[in-house]
C-alpha cells in the first residue's frame, strides 16, 4: 500500500547551525529541513535569487532560435505562436505574441480546441497553417513529442521552433530548434521552468539584440508568475525568483485583462499571493479552455480595452462556476467506480463516455489529493479515449506511461501530471 510518509526532521548539524547562525532558531531549522545548509544557500533562497548560469543564451536551442526570429522579423515573414489551452500555455502564448508584435513581427496565435483537436501540435492544424503561407511556427508549452508534425512542417518548408518544458524522450522531433532544459546535454541550471518561463527566456534573449534594446522582458513578469504558479512547478530556484518579481507586477496591475480578472475574483491587488493565483486567478483563466475554447482567456490577457476585458472576465467567471459544478459531479461518479467496499486501489482509474474531457484532470487532482494515489480519469469517445493523470512524488506518471507507450497513440507530461 502507498502511504504518505511523514518523517521527523533531523536536528541541525553543528556545521549548519554555525553557518545559519545569523537567523532565528526556528528559521534555521526550516532552512535546514528544506536542504539549505549554508549561509549562501539560505540567502539565495530567502532573497529569491536565480541560480548562477541563468542567462538565456546558456540554454540549448536558444541562440539559433533568436537568430531565426530576428531574420523572420526583418524579412516580414509570417510567424505563428502555437500554444496550449491551459493557463501555462495561454500565458506563454500571450507573452510571446505581445512581445513579438512589440518588435514589429507579423505574428498570429493558434491555440487548439481541447475537444476537437486535443493536446499539443496536431497534423491538421499544421497542414492548415502551411496553406496560409506561414514561414515559422513557435510552440509554447507543447511539441516535445510531435515527431509527425515536425516532419510535415519540414517537408512544407516551415521552420519549427519547439519550446516545451515537458519530459522529452531520447529522440527529439526534427525541428529547426528545440528549447527544453530537460533535453540531454543541456546544462542550463533550472530544469523545472514552466512553459511560460521558457517563453520568457526567449524574450529575454531577444532583448539582448542591439536593435531590440527597447524591449523590456520585465513587462511580462505578471504573466510569468500567473502561468508558473498555475502549472504547479516547484517554486524554488529561478521559478521562485520569477514568481516573486512577477507578484509585484500583479499587485500593481497595468494590464486591463489582469485588472478585470482580479476584479471578478474579488481580490485586493496589493495583497495577492501565490495562493490567490492558484485558487482564484488560475482556475478562472483555465475555465474557458476546459469547457469551450481557451481563446477567451487569451483575448482577456492581450486586451487593452477596459470594456472588452470586463466582459471577458465576467464570461470566465460564469464558466468557472459551471466548471466547478461539473467537476464535483464527475468526481462523485468516478469514486463510485473506483472505491468499492472501502478498498482503495494502488492506482485510481475511472472512464466514462459522459465525462467532460475538459475537467477530467481536475477530478484526477482531487482524487489524488484525497486518497494519495496516482489517478487517471478518462473520457471515452467514439474512436479515442482521452485521459488526464495526476500523481504523487513516489510515482513518476509520465515515465510509467512511457513503459506502455505501445498501447497509446499519444501521451506526454511531467512527473506529477500527464
Amino acid at each position: 500500500m502507498i502511504t504518505k510518509r511523514w518523517e521527523v526532521a533531523p536536528p541541525l548539524s553543528p556545521e549548519a547551525n554555525q553557518e545559519l547562525s545569523g537567523y532565528p532558531a526556528i528559521l534555521r531549522q526550516i532552512l535546514f529541513n528544506r536542504g539549505y545548509h549554508t549561509h549562501e544557500q539560505a540567502r539565495s533562497f530567502l532573497e529569491a535569487q536565480a541560480p548562477p548560469g541563468s542567462q538565456p543564451m546558456n540554454m540549448l536551442g536558444l541562440p539559433e532560435s533568436v537568430e531565426r526570429i530576428y531574420a523572420a522579423i526583418q524579412h516580414h515573414e509570417n510567424i505563428v505562436v502555437y500554444g496550449d489551452y491551459d493557463a501555462d500555455g495561454v500565458t506563454a502564448t500571450a507573452l510571446l505574441v505581445m512581445a513579438l508584435r512589440y518588435l514589429g513581427a507579423e505574428v498570429t496565435e493558434y491555440i487548439p480546441n481541447r475537444f476537437d483537436e486535443g493536446y499539443g501540435l496536431n497534423l491538421e492544424a499544421v497542414r492548415s497553417l502551411s496553406e496560409t503561407g506561414v514561414n515559422l511556427i513557435i510552440t509554447v508549452d507543447c511539441g516535445i513529442r510531435s515527431w509527425e508534425e515536425a516532419d510535415f512542417a519540414r517537408s512544407a518548408g516551415i521552420d519549427l521552433i519547439i519550446t516545451d518544458h515537458h519530459f522529452p524522450l531520447n529522440e527529439l522531433p526534427p525541428a529547426f530548434a528545440v528549447i527544453n532544459p530537460k533535453q540531454a546535454g543541456d546544462t542550463y541550471p533550472e530544469k523545472d521552468l514552466a512553459g511560460v518561463g521558457l517563453a520568457y527566456k526567449l524574450v529575454q534573449a531577444l532583448s539582448t539584440y542591439e536593435q531590440y534594446r527597447h524591449l523590456d522582458p520585465r513587462d511580462y513578469l505578471d504573466l510569468v508568475a500567473l502561468g508558473t504558479v498555475a502549472d504547479l512547478v516547484p517554486l524554488i530556484g529561478e521559478n521562485r525568483a520569477l514568481v516573486r518579481s512577477g507578484l509585484e507586477y500583479i499587485r500593481q496591475p497595468l494590464r486591463q485583462g489582469m485588472m478585470a480578472l482580479i476584479g471578478v475574483a474579488g481580490l485586493t491587488p496589493s495583497r495577492i499571493d501565490t495562493a490567490d493565483i492558484g485558487y482564484a486567478l488560475a482556475p478562472r483563466l483555465n475555465a474557458s479552455g476546459r469547457l469551450e475554447s481557451a481563446l477567451a482567456s487569451l483575448k482577456l490577457l492581450t486586451s487593452q480595452d477596459p470594456m472588452e476585458a470586463s466582459r471577458l472576465a465576467q464570461w470566465l467567471e460564469i464558466q468557472n462556476r459551471e466548471r466547478q459544478k461539473i467537476t464535483r459531479e464527475l468526481q462523485a461518479n468516478a469514486e463510485t467506480q473506483i472505491i468499492i467496499d472501502d478498498r482503495v486501489p494502488l492506482l485510481l482509474y475511472a472512464a466514462d463516455p459522459d465525462y467532460n474531457a475538459g475537467v477530467v484532470g481536475l477530478a484526477a487532482s482531487r482524487l489524488t489529493e484525497q486518497y494519495y494515489r496516482p489517478s487517471i480519469i478518462a473520457s471515452i469517445g467514439e474512436t479515442h479515449t482521452r485521459g488526464s493523470c495526476r500523481s504523487i512524488p513516489e510515482f513518476h506518471i509520465t515515465r510509467a506511461l512511457d513503459q506502455c507507450a505501445d498501447l497509446l497513440e499519444h501521451h506526454g507530461g511531467h512527473a506529477a501530471a500527464a
